[in-house]
Protein backbone atom coordinates (compact mmCIF):
# COMPACT_ATOMS: atom_id res chain seq x y z
CA UNK A 1 0.00 0.00 0.00
CA UNK A 2 3.18 2.52 0.36
CA UNK A 3 3.62 2.60 -3.31
CA UNK A 4 -0.23 3.78 -3.70
CA UNK A 5 1.04 7.07 -2.06
CA UNK A 6 -2.22 7.24 0.06
CA UNK A 7 -0.30 9.95 2.30
CA UNK A 8 -0.58 12.42 -0.52
CA UNK A 9 -3.69 11.05 -2.29
CA UNK A 10 -6.46 13.46 -2.91
CA UNK A 11 -8.90 13.12 0.55
CA UNK A 12 -11.79 14.51 -1.57
CA UNK A 13 -11.69 11.97 -4.44
CA UNK A 14 -14.34 9.83 -4.28
CA UNK A 15 -16.13 11.94 -1.43
CA UNK A 16 -19.95 11.77 -2.52
CA UNK A 17 -19.38 9.15 -5.28
CA UNK A 18 -21.21 5.86 -5.23
CA UNK A 19 -19.67 3.13 -3.97
CA UNK A 20 -19.74 -0.67 -4.30
CA UNK A 21 -19.95 -3.16 -1.72
CA UNK A 22 -19.50 -5.52 -3.67
CA UNK A 23 -17.20 -4.56 -6.50
CA UNK A 24 -18.46 -3.42 -9.64
CA UNK A 25 -16.10 -5.45 -11.52
CA UNK A 26 -16.81 -8.66 -9.87
CA UNK A 27 -21.11 -7.89 -10.42
CA UNK A 28 -19.94 -7.35 -14.38
CA UNK A 29 -18.56 -11.50 -14.18
CA UNK A 30 -22.62 -12.41 -13.58
CA UNK A 31 -23.92 -9.99 -15.86
CA UNK A 32 -25.20 -9.99 -19.14
CA UNK A 33 -23.75 -7.89 -21.91
CA UNK A 34 -25.63 -5.32 -21.06
CA UNK A 35 -24.56 -5.27 -17.68
CA UNK A 36 -27.47 -6.00 -15.88
CA UNK A 37 -28.16 -8.80 -13.21
CA UNK A 38 -31.15 -10.09 -11.90
CA UNK A 39 -31.48 -9.14 -8.32
CA UNK A 40 -33.45 -10.56 -5.11
CA UNK A 41 -33.49 -7.56 -2.59
CA UNK A 42 -35.10 -8.58 0.78
CA UNK A 43 -36.41 -4.94 0.65
CA UNK A 44 -38.36 -5.30 -2.42
CA UNK A 45 -40.92 -7.46 -3.02
CA UNK A 46 -39.99 -8.90 -6.32
CA UNK A 47 -37.20 -9.98 -8.04
CA UNK A 48 -35.68 -8.03 -10.88
CA UNK A 49 -33.33 -6.35 -13.58
CA UNK A 50 -30.78 -3.72 -12.27
CA UNK A 51 -27.82 -2.64 -13.87
CA UNK A 52 -24.44 -3.08 -11.86
CA UNK A 53 -23.97 0.43 -11.37
CA UNK A 54 -27.17 0.89 -9.83
CA UNK A 55 -25.74 -1.52 -6.76
CA UNK A 56 -24.32 0.94 -4.58
CA UNK A 57 -24.43 3.04 -1.46
CA UNK A 58 -23.46 6.67 -2.14
CA UNK A 59 -20.31 7.42 0.76
CA UNK A 60 -20.40 4.05 2.49
CA UNK A 61 -16.56 4.29 2.40
CA UNK A 62 -15.96 7.52 3.33
CA UNK A 63 -14.93 8.46 6.58
CA UNK A 64 -14.04 11.57 9.05
CA UNK A 65 -10.66 13.01 9.76
CA UNK A 66 -9.36 14.30 12.49
CA UNK A 67 -10.22 17.61 11.39
CA UNK A 68 -13.49 16.69 10.81
CA UNK A 69 -13.55 16.73 6.87
CA UNK A 70 -14.99 13.79 4.89
CA UNK A 71 -11.95 11.76 3.51
CA UNK A 72 -12.54 9.22 0.21
CA UNK A 73 -9.50 7.29 0.46
CA UNK A 74 -10.05 4.31 1.73
CA UNK A 75 -12.32 3.71 -1.28
CA UNK A 76 -9.36 4.23 -2.86
CA UNK A 77 -7.61 1.68 -1.52
CA UNK A 78 -10.32 -0.51 -2.18
CA UNK A 79 -10.22 0.28 -6.20
CA UNK A 80 -6.44 -0.48 -6.00
CA UNK A 81 -7.51 -4.01 -4.71
CA UNK A 82 -10.05 -4.56 -6.79
CA UNK A 83 -8.00 -3.46 -10.09
CA UNK A 84 -5.05 -6.13 -8.88
CA UNK A 85 -7.66 -9.11 -8.36
CA UNK A 86 -9.62 -8.05 -11.61
CA UNK A 87 -6.05 -8.71 -13.38
CA UNK A 88 -5.21 -11.37 -11.75
CA UNK A 89 -8.52 -13.05 -11.85
CA UNK A 90 -8.19 -12.22 -16.01
CA UNK A 91 -5.18 -14.57 -16.36
CA UNK A 92 -5.85 -17.45 -13.58
CA UNK A 93 -9.47 -18.08 -15.67
CA UNK A 94 -7.62 -17.50 -19.33
CA UNK A 95 -8.28 -20.67 -21.07
CA UNK A 96 -4.40 -19.71 -22.52
CA UNK A 97 -3.06 -20.17 -18.80
CA UNK A 98 -5.44 -22.44 -17.65
CA UNK A 99 -3.88 -25.59 -16.19
CA UNK A 100 -0.34 -23.41 -15.42
CA UNK A 101 0.46 -22.96 -11.77
CA UNK A 102 -1.15 -19.80 -10.01
CA UNK A 103 1.93 -17.26 -10.16
CA UNK A 104 2.53 -16.13 -6.66
CA UNK A 105 1.49 -12.20 -7.06
CA UNK A 106 -1.77 -13.37 -8.42
CA UNK A 107 -2.50 -15.75 -5.51
CA UNK A 108 -1.55 -12.84 -3.37
CA UNK A 109 -3.71 -10.13 -5.05
CA UNK A 110 -6.65 -12.86 -4.96
CA UNK A 111 -6.22 -13.24 -1.24
CA UNK A 112 -6.01 -9.84 0.03
CA UNK A 113 -9.26 -9.52 -2.43
CA UNK A 114 -10.97 -12.12 -0.54
CA UNK A 115 -9.94 -11.21 2.68
CA UNK A 116 -11.14 -7.34 2.16
CA UNK A 117 -14.39 -8.92 0.93
CA UNK A 118 -15.07 -10.72 3.73
CA UNK A 119 -14.82 -7.93 6.01
CA UNK A 120 -16.17 -4.98 4.00
CA UNK A 121 -19.54 -5.11 3.68
CA UNK A 122 -22.80 -3.84 5.38
CA UNK A 123 -23.38 -7.20 7.75
CA UNK A 124 -20.02 -6.21 9.12
CA UNK A 125 -20.35 -2.66 9.71
CA UNK A 126 -24.02 -3.82 11.46
CA UNK A 127 -22.00 -6.38 13.36
CA UNK A 128 -19.73 -3.44 14.79
CA UNK A 129 -22.21 -1.01 15.47
CA UNK A 130 -24.11 -4.02 17.58
CA UNK A 131 -20.77 -4.98 19.82
CA UNK A 132 -20.52 -1.64 20.21
CA UNK A 133 -23.82 -1.46 21.76
CA UNK A 134 -22.85 -5.32 23.60
CA UNK A 135 -19.84 -3.19 24.75
CA UNK A 136 -21.66 0.07 26.45
CA UNK A 137 -23.93 -2.83 27.90
CA UNK A 138 -20.84 -4.61 29.82
CA UNK A 139 -19.62 -1.32 31.12
CA UNK A 140 -23.30 0.09 32.38
CA UNK A 141 -25.60 -3.09 33.02
CA UNK A 142 -23.97 -4.15 36.17
CA UNK A 143 -26.51 -5.17 39.35
CA UNK A 144 -25.43 -2.25 41.78
CA UNK A 145 -23.87 -3.86 45.16
CA UNK A 146 -24.05 -2.24 47.92
CA UNK A 147 -26.02 0.59 46.44
CA UNK A 148 -29.38 2.07 48.17
CA UNK A 149 -32.40 2.79 47.23
CA UNK A 150 -31.47 5.92 45.14
CA UNK A 151 -29.22 4.49 42.73
CA UNK A 152 -31.16 0.76 42.90
CA UNK A 153 -34.16 2.92 41.16
CA UNK A 154 -31.51 5.01 38.59
CA UNK A 155 -30.83 1.23 37.62
CA UNK A 156 -33.89 -0.21 37.24
CA UNK A 157 -34.78 2.94 35.16
CA UNK A 158 -31.21 2.83 33.03
CA UNK A 159 -32.59 -0.85 32.21
CA UNK A 160 -35.63 0.13 31.10
CA UNK A 161 -34.18 2.25 28.52
CA UNK A 162 -31.86 0.00 27.58
CA UNK A 163 -34.30 -2.47 26.46
CA UNK A 164 -35.66 0.03 23.63
CA UNK A 165 -32.59 1.70 23.22
CA UNK A 166 -29.35 1.10 21.05
CA UNK A 167 -25.79 2.75 21.22
CA UNK A 168 -24.57 2.69 17.57
CA UNK A 169 -20.88 3.70 16.64
CA UNK A 170 -19.52 5.99 13.99
CA UNK A 171 -19.53 4.29 10.18
CA UNK A 172 -15.33 5.27 11.06
CA UNK A 173 -15.38 2.61 13.30
CA UNK A 174 -15.85 -0.12 10.91
CA UNK A 175 -13.55 2.09 7.81
CA UNK A 176 -11.34 1.98 10.57
CA UNK A 177 -11.06 -1.38 11.02
CA UNK A 178 -11.06 -2.68 7.78
CA UNK A 179 -7.20 -3.30 7.14
CA UNK A 180 -6.23 -4.70 10.57
CA UNK A 181 -9.57 -7.20 10.03
CA UNK A 182 -8.72 -8.35 6.51
CA UNK A 183 -4.35 -8.45 7.21
CA UNK A 184 -4.51 -11.84 9.55
CA UNK A 185 -7.01 -13.34 6.94
CA UNK A 186 -5.36 -12.83 3.89
CA UNK A 187 -2.35 -13.97 5.42
CA UNK A 188 -4.06 -17.13 6.26
CA UNK A 189 -5.41 -17.53 2.95
CA UNK A 190 -1.99 -17.68 1.51
CA UNK A 191 -1.56 -20.78 3.59
CA UNK A 192 -3.81 -22.59 1.74
CA UNK A 193 -3.84 -24.22 -1.97
CA UNK A 194 -5.87 -22.38 -4.03
CA UNK A 195 -7.81 -23.99 -6.71
CA UNK A 196 -9.52 -22.64 -9.76
CA UNK A 197 -12.51 -24.50 -10.12
CA UNK A 198 -15.11 -24.59 -13.78
CA UNK A 199 -18.23 -26.28 -13.83
CA UNK A 200 -19.20 -27.75 -17.02
CA UNK A 201 -23.08 -27.81 -15.99
CA UNK A 202 -25.11 -25.62 -13.51
CA UNK A 203 -24.85 -22.24 -12.96
CA UNK A 204 -23.62 -20.15 -9.85
CA UNK A 205 -25.08 -16.78 -7.85
CA UNK A 206 -24.06 -14.69 -5.76
CA UNK A 207 -25.09 -12.57 -3.16
CA UNK A 208 -23.57 -9.59 -1.07
CA UNK A 209 -21.93 -11.72 1.31
CA UNK A 210 -20.18 -13.93 -1.19
CA UNK A 211 -17.20 -15.56 0.55
CA UNK A 212 -18.64 -18.95 1.94
CA UNK A 213 -17.25 -21.74 3.86
CA UNK A 214 -18.05 -25.20 3.77
CA UNK A 215 -17.04 -27.28 7.03
CA UNK A 216 -18.32 -30.93 8.37
CA UNK A 217 -18.62 -29.88 11.71
CA UNK A 218 -20.25 -26.13 10.83
CA UNK A 219 -23.69 -26.91 11.41
CA UNK A 220 -23.38 -27.75 14.86
CA UNK A 221 -22.08 -24.19 16.20
CA UNK A 222 -19.09 -24.36 19.44
CA UNK A 223 -21.23 -23.83 22.70
CA UNK A 224 -20.99 -20.68 24.59
CA UNK A 225 -19.49 -20.58 27.93
CA UNK A 226 -22.01 -20.43 30.77
CA UNK A 227 -22.17 -17.47 33.02
CA UNK A 228 -19.69 -17.43 35.58
CA UNK A 229 -21.47 -17.41 39.42
CA UNK A 230 -19.38 -14.73 41.04
CA UNK A 231 -20.30 -13.29 44.70
CA UNK A 232 -19.03 -9.41 44.70
CA UNK A 233 -18.33 -8.31 48.33
CA UNK A 234 -18.35 -5.03 49.95
CA UNK A 235 -16.15 -3.82 52.94
CA UNK A 236 -15.55 -0.95 54.99
CA UNK A 237 -12.25 1.09 55.02
CA UNK A 238 -11.90 4.16 57.60
CA UNK A 239 -15.79 4.77 57.84
CA UNK A 240 -16.17 4.15 54.11
CA UNK A 241 -17.69 1.62 52.01
CA UNK A 242 -15.29 0.04 49.10
CA UNK A 243 -16.61 -1.86 46.40
CA UNK A 244 -14.12 -4.80 44.61
CA UNK A 245 -13.85 -5.15 41.37
CA UNK A 246 -14.45 -8.45 40.01
CA UNK A 247 -13.46 -9.81 36.43
CA UNK A 248 -15.61 -12.13 33.98
CA UNK A 249 -14.77 -13.52 30.93
CA UNK A 250 -16.91 -12.93 27.80
CA UNK A 251 -16.98 -15.03 24.94
CA UNK A 252 -18.50 -13.67 21.59
CA UNK A 253 -19.34 -15.84 18.82
CA UNK A 254 -19.80 -15.15 15.06
CA UNK A 255 -22.83 -16.77 13.85
CA UNK A 256 -21.39 -16.56 10.51
CA UNK A 257 -19.60 -19.64 10.69
CA UNK A 258 -17.15 -21.53 12.66
CA UNK A 259 -13.90 -18.88 11.80
CA UNK A 260 -11.72 -19.36 8.53
CA UNK A 261 -9.46 -20.97 9.96
CA UNK A 262 -10.67 -23.90 11.10
CA UNK A 263 -13.25 -24.88 8.38
CA UNK A 264 -12.73 -27.20 5.57
CA UNK A 265 -12.73 -24.71 2.65
CA UNK A 266 -13.43 -21.15 1.72
CA UNK A 267 -15.30 -20.70 -1.64
CA UNK A 268 -15.85 -17.77 -3.94
CA UNK A 269 -17.85 -17.96 -6.93
CA UNK A 270 -16.06 -15.64 -9.65
CA UNK A 271 -18.46 -16.23 -12.58
CA UNK A 272 -21.54 -18.06 -13.47
CA UNK A 273 -19.61 -21.32 -13.85
CA UNK A 274 -16.08 -20.79 -12.00
CA UNK A 275 -15.08 -20.67 -8.29
CA UNK A 276 -12.10 -19.72 -6.84
CA UNK A 277 -11.40 -22.75 -3.87
CA UNK A 278 -9.19 -21.96 -0.88
CA UNK A 279 -9.02 -25.46 0.26
CA UNK A 280 -7.35 -27.52 3.48
CA UNK A 281 -3.97 -26.06 4.33
CA UNK A 282 -3.05 -30.07 4.54
CA UNK A 283 -4.72 -30.42 1.29
CA UNK A 284 -3.01 -30.89 -1.86
CA UNK A 285 -4.52 -31.02 -5.72
CA UNK A 286 -4.17 -28.91 -8.86
CA UNK A 287 -4.66 -25.15 -9.31
CA UNK A 288 -7.25 -25.65 -11.76
CA UNK A 289 -10.13 -28.65 -12.23
CA UNK A 290 -12.79 -29.23 -14.62
CA UNK A 291 -16.06 -30.46 -12.78
CA UNK A 292 -18.07 -33.18 -14.81
CA UNK A 293 -21.61 -32.33 -15.85
CA UNK A 294 -22.88 -34.39 -13.39
CA UNK A 295 -20.52 -33.00 -10.33
CA UNK A 296 -21.01 -29.59 -11.66
CA UNK A 297 -24.93 -29.15 -11.09
CA UNK A 298 -24.50 -30.79 -7.31
CA UNK A 299 -21.76 -28.54 -6.81
CA UNK A 300 -23.55 -25.29 -7.71
CA UNK A 301 -26.56 -26.85 -5.77
CA UNK A 302 -24.36 -27.16 -2.54
CA UNK A 303 -23.14 -23.30 -3.21
CA UNK A 304 -26.23 -21.66 -4.29
CA UNK A 305 -27.37 -22.73 -1.01
CA UNK A 306 -24.98 -21.54 0.98
CA UNK A 307 -24.75 -17.80 -0.69
CA UNK A 308 -28.78 -17.56 -0.37
CA UNK A 309 -28.54 -18.42 3.33
CA UNK A 310 -25.61 -16.01 3.87
CA UNK A 311 -27.59 -12.90 1.36
CA UNK A 312 -27.65 -10.15 3.66
CA UNK A 313 -29.66 -8.13 1.73
CA UNK A 314 -29.25 -9.16 -2.13
CA UNK A 315 -28.53 -12.10 -3.98
CA UNK A 316 -27.56 -11.64 -7.66
CA UNK A 317 -28.10 -13.86 -10.89
CA UNK A 318 -27.27 -13.74 -14.60
CA UNK A 319 -30.67 -13.02 -15.56
CA UNK A 320 -31.03 -16.22 -17.76
CA UNK A 321 -30.43 -18.19 -13.85
CA UNK A 322 -33.58 -15.73 -12.48
CA UNK A 323 -34.92 -19.00 -11.89
CA UNK A 324 -32.43 -19.54 -9.52
CA UNK A 325 -33.94 -16.70 -7.30
CA UNK A 326 -37.45 -17.61 -7.28
CA UNK A 327 -37.92 -17.62 -3.52
CA UNK A 328 -37.44 -15.20 -1.29
CA UNK A 329 -34.32 -14.58 0.68
CA UNK A 330 -34.12 -16.51 4.22
CA UNK A 331 -34.57 -14.62 7.24
CA UNK A 332 -31.24 -12.92 9.05
CA UNK A 333 -30.99 -14.36 12.14
CA UNK A 334 -28.23 -13.58 15.51
CA UNK A 335 -25.56 -11.72 14.08
CA UNK A 336 -23.47 -13.22 17.10
CA UNK A 337 -23.21 -15.23 19.93
CA UNK A 338 -22.45 -14.36 23.52
CA UNK A 339 -21.08 -16.68 26.84
CA UNK A 340 -20.19 -16.05 30.17
CA UNK A 341 -22.80 -12.78 30.29
CA UNK A 342 -25.78 -11.52 32.33
CA UNK A 343 -28.89 -12.48 31.38
CA UNK A 344 -30.12 -9.34 30.07
CA UNK A 345 -27.14 -9.05 27.56
CA UNK A 346 -27.46 -12.52 26.21
CA UNK A 347 -31.65 -11.55 25.37
CA UNK A 348 -30.06 -8.94 23.52
CA UNK A 349 -27.78 -10.49 21.28
CA UNK A 350 -30.03 -14.11 21.18
CA UNK A 351 -32.16 -12.07 19.62
CA UNK A 352 -32.46 -11.10 15.46
CA UNK A 353 -31.34 -7.60 15.07
CA UNK A 354 -33.68 -4.88 15.13
CA UNK A 355 -32.59 -3.05 11.99
CA UNK A 356 -30.76 -4.29 9.15
CA UNK A 357 -28.65 -1.37 7.91
CA UNK A 358 -26.09 0.17 9.57
CA UNK A 359 -25.06 3.77 9.65
CA UNK A 360 -23.98 5.31 6.71
CA UNK A 361 -21.85 8.57 6.62
CA UNK A 362 -24.00 11.86 6.45
CA UNK A 363 -27.00 10.02 6.81
CA UNK A 364 -29.44 8.83 9.47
Amino acid sequence: MDEWDLENADPTHQVGARHHIVPAFYLRRFANSQNQLWVRDRRSPMPGLRKESDLAIRDFYTFQDLHGDPDGRMEQVLQKIEDRAASALRRVTSAVTWGRPIRPEDKTDLCVFTAFQYVRGLRKRREIELMSDFYVRVMQLNDPVGAGRREAATYREMLRDFRTLEVTSHPNEHVSLLGELAEPLSNHLLHRPLIVVELTNGALITCDEPVVTFDDQEDTPDPVIAQARQRTRSRRRRGQREIRQTRTLIQVQSTRNRGLARVDEIVLPVGRRTLLVFSHPAAAGPSHLRITREEGHEVAEEVNKRMLAQAYFMAFAHPDDRHLLAESLPEVGPLYRLGGVHPEQARVAGAAPSHLRPELFGRR
